[in-house]
Order: C-alpha cells, then sequence, then structure tokens
C-alpha cells in the first residue's frame, strides 16, 4: 500500500485502514511511503493511496513515476471537478483499472474508458475508541456537537450563520487551513488517535460539504460513526447503504443546524441512531470485506485478454517544468488609481496627527499632562476583585456601547468568572461619552468604571490605557461595536487558567456580521506562525495574561501609516519570543465589520504594511 508522507494525514490514515482491513483478512500488507512500484511487478499487489499526492511528492523523475503508476492499481481519494482530481487522473489513466473511495467520481473516470471500481470506507477496529454501546453505556460525552473539516467559504458562512443556534451547546468547531498539507504532527489538525478519542467524546458531528457540490465525505462520517457519534449531514449523494433518518440525519443546509440541534435535545433518539450506524459498520461495511470485493472487480479486470481490454482515452499530461509565473501587467490606470488611494490614506493619517497633537497640547495646557484622564465608578466597582477586566475602547461609537456592555454583563453571569468593565473614552466629540456614563449609572451593582481622556491617543493607546488600569490578571479586549456570548467570559477564562506558560492569550471564533446579518467567522483557525505571517487571521477580541502583554510591550502606538494593525503586531510580536494564543473551538462573539473602520482605511496599502512588519519581525518564517 503506497501512500506520501509528505501529504494530508488523513490519505495516510485510509492506507492504514486498508492495511489493517487486509491483515485481518488474513493477506499480506505493508504500508510503503519510501519507493515507488515497481513497473513490472502484479498490479493487484501494489495499491496507491492519493496518486494525486504520492506521486508529485515522490522525488523521481516524470517517465519514472508514470511507469510505476502503469504498474500499479490507483486508489483516487478526490471529487470531480477539483485541480487534485486532474491531477490524480493524469496517474490512474496510466493503469489498466482503478479504484476510487466514492461512487461520485467513478463515471468521470470511466468516461475515459478506464475500468474503476468503487472501493467503499469502511470500519476498522483501531479507529473505534467506542467499543459499541455495551462496552461504553456509562461514558459521558461531553461535547455535544462537534464541526471538523477544511475551511471553505461556504462551511465558514453556515458555522457563522449558525451561531446563535451553536453558542449555547459544549461545542468542538475545528477548521484547518488549506495552506499546505495537514501533517499528524501539525497544530492545526486533528489526527489518529486523538481524532478518534474526541469523537467518542461527541454526541453529534456536522457534515457540510466544501462546495455545491453534494459530495459525501465517507472518511469523516465513518470514523464518526464508529464511534458512536451520530452524524447530521446536509443532503449528498452516494450515502447507500446508509438511510436518512436510521442511521443519520440529513437536511438541506439552510435546515441542518436546526435539525442538528432538535437531535441534541433528543438522546434517546440520537444514541439509536449512533447504535443503529454502528452496527451497519462492523457488518455491511466492514472495511475487510469492502476490498476484498474491489480487489476482485480488478482482477477480473486484469485477467482479459489485452485485446478485449477497451483502451483508455488520453487524459492531458499536467506537465511540471519550470515556468515563470504569468504575471498580470499592471496599466497607468490602476498605477494611477493606487497611488490615489495610497496618497488619500496618508492625507487622512496627517489630518488626523495634526488634531492629535492639537488636542494634546491642550490637554497640557489644562491638566498639564498629554495623558491626563478622569474616571466615572458604579457603586460597586470598589467592591469586587475580578477576575476578568474587559477593556472597551470608545470614540464616537456610543450608539453601540450599550449592547457592548450589557453581552459582558450576561456573559459575566453564573458559573462565569467575576468581571469589571473598563471603558475607555478617547475624547469622543459626539456625546459617546455622556452615553457612557448614562449606561453605567443603571447599573450601579455591577463593577465597572469609565476612563475618559482629555486628548485623542488613537485606539492602540486607549487600549494600552485600560490595560495598563486594569485591576484583574486577565483581561479581555473587546471593541465597542462587537458583542460576546453568554458563554465566553467562562470558556476563555477556564482555558487561560489551563494553559501552558507559553499562552499569552486565548481566543474564539467569532461570527462576522453587519446590517444585512451574518457574513461568515473569523478567529476560527488555530494558532500557525506560517499562516500567520500571510495575514491577519485573529482578531483582536481575546483573553490576555496582563503580565505576558506587558513583557510583549503592549500595542505600538505608531504614527507610521499603519493604525489597524495594532493587534496583528502583537501576535506577530509573541510568535517572534516563540509564544502563542491558543484557540477554544466554540462561538464566543459577533464581530462587527464597518466599510469606514481604521482597519479598512490601513488595508489601502497592504503592501507597505507588510514591508513595515517585515522590518519589526525579521525573524518570523516570512514567505518569500
Amino acid at each position: 500500500m503506497f501512500v506520501s508522507a509528505h501529504g494530508n494525514v488523513f490519505m495516510r490514515e485510509i492506507a492504514d485502514h486498508l492495511v489493517e482491513a487486509l491483515q485481518g483478512r488474513g493477506r499480506t500488507a505493508e504500508l510503503v511511503t519510501d519507493e515507488l512500484p515497481d513497473p513490472d511487478a502484479d498490479p493487484l499487489e501494489q495499491l496507491v493511496v492519493a496518486p494525486h499526492e504520492f506521486f508529485p511528492l515522490f522525488p523521481a523523475t516524470v517517465p519514472d513515476q508514470l511507469r510505476a503508476a502503469a504498474g500499479s492499481i490507483c486508489i483516487n481519494t478526490e471529487q470531480v471537478g477539483t485541480p487534485f482530481f486532474a491531477t490524480s487522473m493524469q496517474y490512474v489513466g496510466q493503469g489498466r483499472a482503478a479504484l476510487d473511495i466514492s461512487t461520485h467520481s467513478l463515471g468521470a473516470i470511466r468516461a475515459h474508458g478506464i475500468p474503476a471500481f468503487h472501493l467503499p470506507l469502511g470500519y476498522v477496529r483501531s479507529m473505534d475508541h467506542w467499543r459499541g454501546p455495551l462496552a461504553a453505556a456509562d461514558q459521558e460525552r461531553t461535547i455535544d456537537i462537534g464541526f471538523l473539516a477544511g475551511r471553505t467559504e461556504r462551511r465558514e458562512a453556515f458555522i457563522g450563520g449558525a451561531a446563535g443556534q451553536l453558542w449555547e451547546w459544549r461545542t468542538d468547531l475545528r477548521f484547518f487551513s488549506w495552506h499546505k498539507p495537514a501533517l499528524a504532527a501539525h497544530s492545526t489538525f486533528t489526527a489518529g488517535v486523538a481524532k478518534y478519542r474526541g469523537l467518542a467524546n461527541t454526541r453529534i458531528l456536522l457534515n457540510v460539504h466544501r462546495s455545491d457540490d453534494p459530495y459525501f465525505e465517507w472518511a469523516r462520517i465513518v470514523e464518526a460513526m464508529a464511534n458512536g457519534c451520530a452524524v447530521a449531514t446536509e443532503t449528498s449523494v452516494g450515502i447507500e447503504p446508509l438511510v436518512p433518518g436510521e442511521h443519520m440525519v440529513v437536511a438541506h443546509l439552510e435546515d441542518l443546524a436546526e435539525q442538528a440541534v432538535a437531535l441534541a435535545f433528543d438522546e434517546p433518539r440520537r444514541a439509536a441512531m449512533a447504535e443503529a450506524a454502528h452496527a451497519l459498520l462492523t457488518t455491511e461495511l466492514d472495511q475487510g470485506l469492502l476490498v476484498d470485493r474491489g480487489l476482485a472487480a480488478v482482477g477480473e479486470v486484469l485477467a482479459r485478454p489485452a485485446e478485449a481490454r477497451r483502451r483508455p482515452a488520453p487524459w492531458r499530461r499536467i506537465s511540471r517544468a519550470a515556468r515563470p509565473p504569468r504575471v498580470k501587467p499592471v496599466t497607468t490606470e490602476q498605477q494611477r488609481f493606487e497611488q490615489l488611494g495610497r496618497d488619500l490614506k496618508q492625507a487622512y493619517l496627517a489630518q488626523q496627527q495634526t488634531g492629535r497633537e492639537i488636542e494634546r497640547a491642550l490637554a497640557i495646557a489644562r491638566h498639564g499632562d498629554p495623558d491626563h484622564v478622569t474616571f466615572h465608578d458604579t457603586p460597586a466597582y470598589a467592591t469586587v476583585a475580578p477576575d476578568v477586566t474587559v477593556v472597551i475602547p470608545l470614540f464616537n461609537q456610543g450608539h453601540f456601547l450599550a449592547d457592548a456592555v450589557r453581552s459582558i454583563v450576561a456573559s459575566s453571569g453564573e458559573g462565569g468568572p467575576i468581571t469589571e468593565v473598563l471603558v475607555v473614552d478617547d475624547h469622543s466629540t459626539d456625546g459617546s461619552l455622556s452615553v457612557a456614563r448614562d449606561i453605567v449609572d443603571a447599573m450601579p451593582w455591577f463593577p465597572a468604571r469609565i476612563v475618559a481622556r482629555s486628548a485623542n491617543g488613537g485606539l492602540p493607546v486607549a487600549r494600552n490605557t485600560g490595560f495598563r488600569l486594569a485591576r484583574a490578571g486577565h483581561v479581555f479586549a473587546l471593541d465597542a461595536d462587537n458583542l460576546v456570548y453568554p458563554n465566553a467570559l467562562r470558556a476563555l477564562h477556564q482555558r487561560l487558567l489551563d494553559a501552558a506558560d507559553d499562552v499569552v492569550a486565548v481566543y474564539g471564533l467569532l461570527e462576522r456580521f453587519d446590517e444585512r446579518g451574518s457574513l461568515g467567522l473569523t478567529s476560527h483557525l488555530p494558532w500557525d506562525v506560517e499562516l500567520l505571517t500571510h495575514g491577519a487571521f485573529i482578531d483582536a477580541m481575546a483573553m490576555f495574561r496582563v503580565d505576558r502583554w506587558a513583557d510583549l510591550g503592549g500595542y505600538a502606538e505608531w504614527t507610521n501609516g499603519i493604525g489597524g494593525w495594532e493587534d496583528y503586531d502583537l501576535w506577530l510580536s509573541a510568535a517572534e519570543r516563540g509564544w502563542r494564543a491558543e484557540l477554544v473551538a466554540q462561538i464566543v462573539g459577533r464581530y462587527r465589520e464597518q466599510p469606514g473602520s481604521m482597519r479598512k482605511i490601513s488595508d489601502i496599502d497592504m503592501a507597505t504594511n507588510f514591508v513595515l512588519l517585515r522590518e519589526r519581525h525579521p525573524r518570523l518564517p516570512w514567505p518569500s
């Protein structure tokens, strides 16, 4: 069984399961990663899992790879219509027959004259950490709803849109990035025993296709069902012999979250469905039986005389000869437009800086200190020793503030940490300070303080002011136009208490939204330094260890045009020190997107921003 040592770990897992199944049927089988198949050997003795990875990633010439493919049976694992499928066909087409883990792609392979047969993915004992309902009768599952898939806009939109239904359940929502193969040893992907144990601890697994193609994700489904985890999937093709309503929940995407939640409320139904699916898996979908049938079908083709075999239609080879990248020429009009954007950005920032300098001069004249502040406290503020301080910078966004504060109060309820709120008004000009005072005056029982700055310093200065005045050892950063769900502070605080010493902060999934509704997700990928150097994927909304924040120097109070990226700079500073942030795989908040935000303005000239960040953090693995 040949599989790449450098490809995605789930391809290696498929190969491992097939080897285990063959050995269970009394065959001699082994996994091979460090050599090509022998072109002169019996193809039935050489199976290649995921040829789109194995051959291109193997250090050999293309002719040698093609000869090896001709002497083996390729097992396609990719969906038709994707670049991966096209690469796979380059090698599948060399052989006399092929296998495919899904019925969805068989027609496309057969259309090119290649005898192709279905090799369903099924049950092997090593993936089962549940051992059936009798063996695990007393096992309590601590995760209600799980999700485990590669990130796509479609999946992100689904989870973001379902945030209002999912936040109150115990969830484990895991995305991984496609920017490189998902390796077993990498922090962004759960594999092997850890994955099986996680599924055995999960009541329901959500399954959403990566595109509108209704391809059924068999590998994920089989592993879930093997561990007694019920599956709620969107409508799919090729699900037989699974029966909707008996072995799993099947619903249209717009109804899937509601159906999953209904199943979570009905534990007897969920348990019966999980037991029925497990029973089917260990009988009809036993991997040993399935692989025997697939190999028997291929054997019949190989036994035919050569003249009786249909000649495959040629598949266009994908040349991997070195080519210069195709760069679309930049027109003079584009150059003028981009320069205009940079000029407008610089003019805006210069005007903003001039205004701040005037305000600082006035603060010095009035108070003798450009950073002079005044305080307005609730009666409860002096009576508590908080576990968490929530810092909310405020500048001309008083109309959003009440919702933000109310969400914090709701998240500080029974079971949550003792929380105080610090609203840092950055010298608002629209009456937001009065709005803030009215809000805290209306809740004298809650520990809250308004910190009013006498001069505008910008978002990083306002955040730093709040962090320095925080009385708790853990500080949560929240912008005035964002909100948290009631589970947020409890989940983040507990994770931070349990975190290792190198963890600077913890963060959770955020639902992106605007006045139209949900837009998807942000802060939903695990910490990954390589991915971080390609762009910001973690928002400022996170809970910090305040001593670690101080060690990093806080948020950079720059005046060089990179305003709005200070939170990204802080994450880069942590990465450069070998520290990290940790993801809590639950939906914890809502991130409001606004067209006129400081981040949007700074994004006008992203190239310059990245030049400055690379200069500040030269030890990071920046892309070329």
